[in-house]
């Protein structure tokens, strides 16, 4: 029988129910104190869909509705209430379905899903039924998370750079913004899903498989990728890992440089190539001659032929730079022709051009040389004219003559020199007598600027007699170089080597001066001649030069003559006439010198007004032998006379030449039968008039 106060069977005792209440109690705080710290929102619902527990980061994120949480109260209610209040911005207009939406998805839980407040703010919903059929759900606020993938979306869709994303797991395009779709001919469809080894060549892309898979810079690497129809892109392109829709995926980047490819190619195309004639230029000449003479075997011979144009000047001076650019091309385009395949034909200058011939003796480049000087003698059919040049070629071989490129260069160069020195049209190979003559040449040109620097040349003097009194009546004015190791060099090395130099002014002022100054102390009916360079006359200054030279030496303009040479006269243009006619207004005699050997002695004395003619010493030294020279002699004479000029003979050594030029009524005589050319200080006039007959 139970005893009063003893609890039934079953029932538990009120100590036990404290314990386990006090228990749960615990429990409770302890998971609430779990949850707080958590850094996603957390609600714990019933099976009815009421609030059992929640943490503080759950208030947060529904700071609104904060004030309708409490343990019992149904989500639904909550939800509605918020609704009116404008909580959840997509439910305005559609309040009832977006309520049904919403509780349907708590109720069978599925994927994640999005839900916007009224904040601005958006919140990542994941929910979990459990075992009593209420639920557990996760709220995660991923609003910056959502600015900044829409920052990329923005970025990527209107991102003027190619973009795609490419899923490294499937080798597929995932995304393609416009300029990539714009890129490779596909619509935004079509690039959606696309096997991305679609866009690559397929040579290329294992490599780009590999650069996929990670982070790459762009770096200068150029990846060769495909159009939709085929055709080739070339392209920079950089990568990027990152997680998109929680998957990695591998952002690209490729920025089209086939544009910029193209011009680099025709930049460095340009930069070996001439424009013109599209042959190797003279950069690019040596570079070639380089290798090939670098990579040679000994047993392997390199060839080079440098080839100028005969009387190219000429063309372009008379028909103009038309002309001469459509003579080239044709001429480029005729030693294409000949040259074998495997030599390199370039244009090295204006008129000069190169062929390097690797891999064959000096007998394999001699033939092609050759023809190539007969192809370009052959007429030349130029907008309407028939003209003709011609070539002449010089030829070095490695490791013959040198298996120094530059050496090489230099020394065909030299035999260039050479053949076109003997005779245009020709081909000479390199002797080392022409390296000789070279090098001497040069220690000649130092020496030559040291003696003008210096002061070390001498003017002479040689008299001009008047052949029927035998009186002295002028003094041709002769520059000497005595070199203090060489001896006397003639005048016929010295002078044309300081025209080359650009000496040639100075040295003319120095004579004038020094002439006009010296024949202030001659007899009064003496004068003085000298000769003028045609450089001088190109220069331009020569009138003021003969100006200031009478100025300063107070010398008669009268007692000065200037002899000058056929090449003055062939000069182009009106400055030669100009400058003759400015100098004879100053009553300055003008001698026309080697008269004879010229093309149009003739035509020249009825243009210029000459005062004297002066017959070449050829025709005097051939005087007893050749009856063609006495009829030059009196002819010249004659035309002397009825032109009103003085008739001067040079070279005479005998007094038979001197007794038959008087005979024929030359009025002057010059050479070593009257006296050497000799220093200033030793001029004897007396002595020299003397010596008449």
């Amino acid at each position: 029988m139970q005893k009063e106060n003893e609890p039934l069977e079953g029932e538990a005792q009120p100590e036990t129910l404290d314990a386990a209440l006090a228990a749960m109690s615990r429990a409770e705080r302890r998971l609430r104190e779990a949850i707080d710290v958590l850094p996603q929102g957390v609600v714990f619902l019933d099976e009815d869909g009421r609030y059992l527990l929640w943490n503080r980061k759950y208030e947060e994120i529904y700071c609104r509705s904060a004030d309708l949480l409490e343990p019992g109260a149904r989500l639904a209610d909550t939800l509605r209430v918020g609704i009116e209040r404008g909580d959840y911005p997509e439910a305005i207009g559609r309040e009832e379905e977006w309520l049904r939406h919403r509780l349907r998805l708590i109720d069978e839980p599925a994927a994640r899903h999005e839900q916007r407040l009224a904040d601005g703010r958006c919140i990542l919903i994941e929910e979990r039924k459990t075992e009593d059929g209420g639920s557990i759900g996760l709220r995660v606020d991923i609003t910056e998370l959502k600015r900044q993938e829409e920052s990329f979306r923005r970025l990527f869709d209107r991102n003027p750079l190619a973009m795609l994303v490419h899923d490294p797991e499937t080798g597929k395009i995932l995304k393609a913004n416009a300029s990539a779709c714009r890129l490779f001919g596909f619509t935004p469809p079509e690039m959606d899903g696309l096997d991305t080894r679609r866009v690559f060549s397929g040579e290329e892309w294992p490599a780009a498989a590999r650069m996929l898979e990670g982070d790459t810079p762009a770096g200068d690497a150029c990846w060769q990728m495909v159009k939709r129809g085929g055709e080739a892109v070339e392209a920079n392109v950089s990568t990027h890992v990152s997680v998109l829709d929680e998957r990695q995926v591998t952002i690209a980047s490729i920025f089209d440089v086939t544009e910029r490819r193209r011009i680099e190619r025709r930049m460095e195309h340009m930069a070996r190539h001439d424009e013109l004639t599209g042959l190797a230029n003279r950069s690019h000449c040596r570079e070639r001659l380089r290798d090939r003479v670098g990579s040679a075997s000994p047993a392997e011979t390199v060839t080079l032929s440098l080839i100028d144009l005969d009387n190219f000047k000429t063309v372009n001076d008379t028909y103009g730079h038309h002309f001469g650019d459509a003579l080239l091309t044709d001429a480029a385009r005729r030693m294409r022709e000949l040259v074998p395949p495997g030599a390199l034909l370039c244009r090295i200058g204006g008129d000069e051009f190169a062929v390097i011939f690797s891999g064959s003796s000096r007998t394999h480049a001699e033939p092609v040389s050759k023809a190539i000087v007969a192809r370009l003698c052959e007429p030349f059919h130029i907008h309407g004219n028939t003209l003709h040049i011609g070539a002449t070629v010089g030829i070095a071989a490695a490791p013959f003559d040198s298996s120094d490129p530059e050496t090489l260069m230099r020394y065909a160069d030299l035999a260039l020199y050479a053949a076109k020195a003997e005779r245009r049209g020709s081909c000479r190979s390199f002797e080392v007598a022409m390296d000789e003559a070279a090098q001497a040449k040069s220690r000649l040109e130092t020496d030559l600027r040291k003696a003008v620097q210096e002061g070390e040349l001498e003017v002479y003097y040689q008299p001009l007699l008047n052949l029927e009194t035998g009186a002295v009546e002028c003094c041709e004015a002769l520059l000497r170089w005595n070199h203090a190791e060489r001896g006397q060099v003639s005048p016929e090395v010295f002078v044309p080597l300081a025209e080359e130099l650009g000496l040639i002014d100075k040295l003319g002022r120095f004579v004038l001066q020094t002439a006009c100054r010296e024949a202030t102390r001659w007899p009064e009916q003496i004068r003085v001649s000298v000769n003028v360079s045609p450089v001088q006359f190109r220069n331009g200054n020569l009138l003021s030069t003969v100006i200031n030279a009478l100025a300063n030496s107070g010398l008669d303009a009268e007692r000065l003559e200037l002899e000058i040479t056929e090449a003055v006269l062939m000069e182009q243009g009106p400055r030669p006439a100009a400058i003759i006619r400015n100098l004879r207004a100053f009553g300055i005699g003008i001698s026309l010198d080697d008269f004879g050997t010229g093309y149009s002695s003739l035509s020249y004395l009825l243009n210029y007004p000459f005062t004297k003619i002066k017959i070449d010493k050829s025709f005097i030294l051939n005087l007893h032998e050749e009856a063609s020279s006495r009829a030059v002699i009196r002819a010249v004479i004659g035309l002397g006379r009825s032109l009103g000029l003085a008739v001067a003979a040079e070279g005479i050594e005998s007094d038979v030449e001197r007794e038959y030029l008087r005979s024929e009524g030359c009025t002057q005589g010059q050479g070593f039968l009257f006296g050497r050319p000799q220093p200033g200080s030793m001029l004897e006039f007396a002595g020299m008039s003397s010596r008449k007959t």
